[in-house]
């Protein structure tokens, strides 16, 4: 639910989590997969969400946040 723009509104209000593709390190990632070219075939508000070495609690305070931001 949502679309792109609520997808754009929750990677951009993360604030543990980095908004960038995984590239293998430590630290949890979030992006909009659909986002990256040659990946329009995925539905547009789906987010990759690669899970690093921080405290789990962290990681779900810092989402609920996030998309609790992004509703309009």
């Amino acid at each position: 639910r949502g679309g792109a723009a609520f997808a754009d509104r929750v990677c951009q209000n993360v604030r543990l989590i980095r908004h960038a593709t995984s590239l293998g390190a430590v630290e949890s990632t979030i992006e909009r997969r659909a986002a990256i070219p040659g990946q329009g075939h995925l539905p547009p508000s789906l987010l990759r969400l690669s899970v690093g070495i921080e405290a789990a609690d962290d990681l779900w305070v810092d989402l609920d946040m996030a998309i609790s931001t992004a509703v309009p």
